[in-house]
């Protein structure tokens, strides 16, 4: 008993002695600074520290601050952009004078002369956003919703266009075969939308460009700002704007190649290659092309992109961006097809109107600079310019939206187009980025310009035919769905409408001068802005030559409140519109009105929660709105005598709802996204009666996506995976209304609900990698949106694609 109390002493006393000594050891208040190659200070970098589960982040000047003592040593995770570093930090790399100096590279990070090498992120996760000196920052500070996909996801999925993500998107949904979508339950497309590239204004998605959907071969990202955007952009639609960010040029040598193959005599290729031509200039070529029949009669097509990009970066503070991308479409513009007799499976989706001797060619060609020159340490002076030029070359029969046999609906009444038409569109911005303050107060003074112009080209010219002498005698031009005949046509014995002008949207001139200071104050962040936009359109009938004059200041508040480490608290009120253009002010009854048309006004208010877990490897977001829109203009498909379309405008509609956003990785090898969206829209006030309180057209009550990629990272099997998915989408209503009833109230058509499912499989032989993707593998007969009873859209059969990457 005594040699036990002996033993017992010597443990307590040995364990007061360790106590003393842990207790005795130095604690630090760790500090420093985050730096490129190139010795260039990096901002909204993310620094983890796993032994204390804290996080911080970079500052404008590259600088971080832990605010409590820790002990070494220290595990780091640091992730910047889609590069993580991860290194242990011990007493030997410390300076209690000058802290840390991290220099991160691809091929490995700098730690006070301790090389550390780096692994390539793979996660669907992103954390930082930045939208050309308009909305910039860590995306869980940011107080508005923005859904996001990256390169990873899109390349997990064989993503050749930006409609192929659409379903990875909440709240958005695909209404039709062509670049045309709906944001929170508003159409965004044609002549009420257009696509950001880089944050600037693009060609694609405005007037006719709009029947193709852009390419992903070049793009890093797909963004979608929810909500209005009129602070930021000037006439955007409430539901949201969509903004499509390129790769950057590579500093170090870097390269894959692609080749693919799959359903509908589809073949595909892609290269992606890049990296420094000197120490001070730096390069990016993306190229792609496809061939493919596609699901629909004469509806063959072939795609050619190329994308090269460079940077210059002549002396520290100053940097030189320009890229230019060229995109080249030869096929058929896919209209659609009826629906017979009101029975929407009537007829097998591959079923079209277009004729063989059809065709639909178009060239996209984009053009963008940037020069980004540091002033002073906390100001920053940048200039951007991006030109857009749009071609097309078109012959095409299609229908008139009406039936010949009503209400039998198997007699389509059909038009006939020659189109040719080319639009320009520019877009310069400038901003002044002022940073200022210190430790518990800081503030991000934005100032910009921004300058807009479209203008479609005067040579624009357009033809039209509705009828054609047969024997003599005038015939109009009609389409039997019983008995469909494709033919090339005489288009020769076609009698063509008097036309003075082609209807091509008003050209407009632009300017926005807005201002912007995002506040932080310990854990509360807000955002104050405001935006004075003057909108010049000249009508496009020189016969009636009228300019249309509109100036409007565009309010937005927001805050984001960090009630933990890992969720913060969001809330913001915007303004938006959609102005007027001079055709339909001037020759309104062109248009079908009986007085002249008003610009559209809108408002959002948001709010929700943001979070991450696990590193920053799981984002979830929760987010509650109300959009409430007037003057809404509405197509109601019919066609005037001289070729216009017919307009009306509703009086007020209201979108409200919730969403929910899930992205990232729960486990190392276990990829993943999750969303759904709840949209209940409501048509409020009406020209028509008995379209009150009915929902948007193609605007889904409810939607949902899962998407789930699992790889193997040891044994034998190392490198294989599987990816697993499904997708949902409520009823819809069609744009147009079918008919009416016995009391003579309009009635609108529905398009059902659909569940897709789709799988994958990866086996990742570094440097090479075969993916095999399944879409829609049960043969869901479903429809992507419809017009009305005249053109309705089919989605994609069961397909795959098969696709051999090479990495270099």
């Amino acid at each position: 008993m005594k040699h036990f109390s002996n033993l017992k002493f010597r443990f307590f006393f040995l364990f007061f002695v360790f106590t003393i000594f842990v207790e005795a050891q130095e604690k630090h208040i760790l500090f420093g600074q985050v730096f490129n190659k190139e010795n260039q200070a990096l901002a909204d970098v993310v620094i983890h520290f796993e032994n204390q589960n804290d996080t911080v982040y970079t500052d404008a000047n590259g600088n971080f601050k832990l605010d409590k003592a820790i002990d070494f040593p220290v595990s780091l995770v640091i992730q910047n952009n889609d590069e993580k570093f991860t290194f242990i930090v011990t007493d030997k790399d410390w300076d209690d004078k000058n802290g840390l100096k991290i220099h991160l590279s691809k091929n490995g990070t700098e730690l006070n002369e301790v090389l550390v090498r780096s692994k390539n992120k793979q996660s669907y996760s992103q954390n930082n956003i930045d939208f050309e000196g308009k909305l910039s920052g860590k995306l869980k500070d940011i107080p508005q919703t923005i859904s996001i996909v990256g390169q990873q996801q899109m390349e997990d999925k064989q993503a050749f266009k930006v409609s192929d993500m659409v379903h990875d998107l909440t709240g958005v949904n695909q209404a039709s075969s062509y670049d045309d979508y709906t944001l929170r339950g508003f159409s965004s497309g044609y002549g009420n939308s257009l696509r950001l590239v880089n944050g600037l204004r693009s060609g694609y998605g405005y007037g006719t460009s709009y029947f193709n959907s852009p390419l992903t071969v070049n793009l890093e990202r797909i963004e979608i700002l929810k909500g209005s955007g009129g602070t930021l952009f000037g006439d955007i639609v409430p539901g949201g704007t969509i903004n499509l960010v390129t790769k950057k040029t590579l500093e170090e040598f870097k390269g894959q190649v692609n080749f693919s193959s799959g359903s509908f005599e589809t073949f595909r290729t892609t290269v992606d290659i890049g990296g420094p031509i000197n120490d001070k200039l730096f390069y990016r070529f993306n190229a792609g092309y496809q061939t493919s029949k596609t699901f629909r009669k004469n509806n063959s097509q072939k795609i050619f992109s190329v994308a090269p990009s460079l940077t210059f970066k002549p002396r520290k503070g100053t940097r030189i961006d320009v890229d230019l991308t060229y995109d080249n479409f030869d096929g058929y513009l896919d209209r659609g097809m009826g629906v017979k007799q009101n029975d929407l499976y009537a007829i097998n989706r591959s079923f079209t109107l277009s004729q063989p001797s059809d065709f639909f060619k178009t060239q996209t060609f984009n053009f963008r600079a940037k020069l980004e020159q540091k002033i002073l340490d906390n100001l920053t002076l940048t200039v951007n310019y991006a030109k857009s030029i749009y071609q097309e070359d078109l012959n095409e029969h299609r229908t008139l939206n009406t039936f010949a046999d009503a209400p039998n609906n198997t007699i389509v009444n059909m038009r006939f187009l020659s189109r040719q038409a080319k639009d320009y569109t520019d877009n310069a911005v400038s901003y002044l980025n002022y940073k200022i303050g210190k430790q518990d107060l800081k503030q991000n003074i934005i100032f910009g310009v921004d300058y807009s112009q479209y203008k479609p080209d005067s040579d624009n010219q357009q033809k039209e035919a509705r009828s054609k002498t047969v024997d003599g005698k005038t015939v109009p031009l009609t389409f039997d769905l019983n008995n469909p005949v494709y033919e090339s046509k005489d288009l020769y014995s076609y009698i063509w409408l008097k036309q003075a002008t082609f209807p091509f949207l008003s050209s407009y001139k632009t300017t926005g001068i807005y201002v912007q200071d995002q506040i932080k104050y310990h854990r509360l962040e807000m955002l104050f802005g405001l935006r004075y936009e003057h909108y010049v359109s000249e009508s496009a009938d020189p016969t009636t030559p009228y300019t249309a004059t509109q100036n409007k200041f565009l309010p937005r508040v927001g805050l984001t409140y960090k009630v933990t480490s890992s969720i913060n608290y969001f809330a913001n009120y915007s303004q938006g519109y959609v102005p007027i253009a001079a055709d339909y002010v001037v020759n309104y009854k062109k248009y079908g009105s009986d007085k002249p048309f008003k610009s559209e006004n809108s408002y959002q208010i948001e709010t929700g929660l943001k979070s991450d877990f696990f590193n920053n490897k799981l984002q979830i977001d929760l987010a509650l709105f109300n959009i409430e829109r007037n003057n809404m203009m509405v197509a109601t498909g019919q066609m005037s005598d001289d070729g216009y379309a017919v307009y009306r405008q509703s009086g007020k509609v209201n979108s409200k709802g919730f969403e929910f956003d899930l992205r990232g990785q729960l486990i190392k090898n276990l990829q993943m996204t999750l969303n759904y969206s709840f949209t209940d829209t409501k048509v409020q006030a009406s020209s028509i009666a008995s379209e009150v309180g009915l929902p948007l057209a193609n605007a889904p009550k409810n939607m949902a996506n899962v998407w789930l990629k699992y790889s193997i990272l040891h044994s034998s099997f190392k490198g294989l995976g599987f990816g697993l998915g499904a997708s949902y989408v409520s009823r819809r209503r069609m744009e147009n209304t079918v008919g009416q009833n016995a009391e003579g109230d309009y009635l609108w058509g529905f398009l059902p609900d659909y569940t897709l499912v789709n799988a994958a499989l990866y086996y990742d032989l570094n440097p090479l990698k075969v993916s095999l993707q399944f879409n829609n593998i049960f043969d869901k007969y479903y429809f992507l949106g419809g017009i009305d009873y005249t053109r309705v859209f089919p989605g994609s059969p069961s397909n795959f694609m098969a696709t051999l990457s090479y990495s270099f």
